[in-house]
């Protein structure tokens, strides 16, 4: 899904992890439930994740910003570390399973967010020191 409003960001990737993360550690008393806080926390986390991985891609190929989310994932072991790029698949795949909220799925924890959202901050720091 590639369009004009799409190249243009709402937030920066280090405001989406700080927004996730006051989402996981609320400094007041608030409505929402851990469960609610803990999905929309790993709904920003993914955002941060495909928002630095098309610009990215609009660095070393404009055509791949085009594919599909796992084409572009499959593609990436060849400009970082395998390492780092199947740390990049599990983490998008964890994370977009706790983003779509199933009546039968109990929502992620936030010890398990908290985690993620650990695995993202590394994961961005990764690829931004990745020369190409």
């Amino acid at each position: 899904m590639t369009t004009s409003s799409r190249s243009a960001r709402i937030l920066r990737t280090d405001e989406l992890l700080a927004a996730a993360d006051r989402l996981l550690n609320p400094s007041h008393d608030t409505a929402l439930s851990p469960g609610v806080r803990a999905r929309a926390a790993a709904t920003l986390l993914r955002l941060a994740l495909d928002e630095t991985l098309d610009a990215f891609w609009r660095s070393v190929s404009p055509r791949m910003t085009r594919s599909t989310g796992r084409t572009r994932m499959l593609c990436l072991q060849w400009y970082v570390s395998p390492s780092v790029a199947r740390q990049w698949y599990t983490v998008w795949s964890g994370l977009s399973a706790a983003c779509h909220h199933h009546t039968y799925d109990l929502p992620p924890t936030p010890a398990e967010v908290q985690a993620w959202h650990q695995d993202v901050s590394e994961l961005l720091g990764a690829l931004a020191a990745t020369t190409v």
